[in-house]
């Protein structure tokens, strides 16, 4: 691609980029305080779901815990959204990194030892997505059943989670072998 066709395209995806920034963070609170609107109550699904009940239409086994007596305060429920915005923030950071790898683009900073830096930034946030990932959960089950008479909270791992690390680890590697082409290139260049 040619650099007069690369600014505008750069440009269009720092754009895009920018407004999946923003919209993150806004799609996540807008999920979890939809029940104010007449939405869906995800943080109360969430709380069933943790105590080991099938649904708010779901009749608790003998001797499950009572939805009584885990009650959703504000301050339990303002908790799990700033639990539930972990993984945006990574997520975020993740497109931050995408947008100033596009600007240096932009400005035909193709192969430098900043780009490479934005690329050993998005591994390392690509397997801190990985970590988010799986303690998001429970961490959101500890703060909703935290008012009640006990915690509870579940981990589980899917083949999509290790596949997430995987990438970030692959992202890595692919950072370090750049920085050590650009140092080997660098040199060559300064013995010619």
């Amino acid at each position: 691609m040619t650099p007069s066709k690369l600014a505008p395209m750069s440009t269009l995806i720092e754009w895009i980029l920018l407004f999946a920034l923003v919209a993150t963070p806004l799609i996540t609170v807008a999920d979890t305080w939809s029940h104010l609107f007449g939405g869906d109550d995800r943080l109360q699904d969430a709380l069933l779901k943790a105590l080991g009940q099938q649904g708010a239409t779901g009749l608790a086994s003998m001797g499950a815990p009572s939805l009584n007596d885990y009650p959703l305060t504000l301050g339990s429920r303002l908790l799990a959204t700033l639990i539930l915005l972990l993984p945006d923030l990574v997520f975020m950071l993740i497109l931050w990194q995408l947008r100033q790898l596009f600007r240096g683009y932009r400005h035909a900073m193709l192969f430098t030892f900043d780009q490479i830096r934005r690329y050993r930034w998005l591994g390392l946030l690509l397997c801190a997505s990985f970590v988010t990932e799986i303690i998001t959960l429970p961490l959101v089950d500890i703060a909703l059943t935290m008012q009640g008479p006990s915690l509870h909270g579940t981990i589980s791992i899917g083949s999509s989670d290790f596949r997430l690390l995987l990438a970030g680890l692959i992202v890595s590697a692919l950072a370090l072998v750049m920085w050590e082409a650009k140092q080997l290139a660098d040199d060559q260049q300064l013995t010619v």
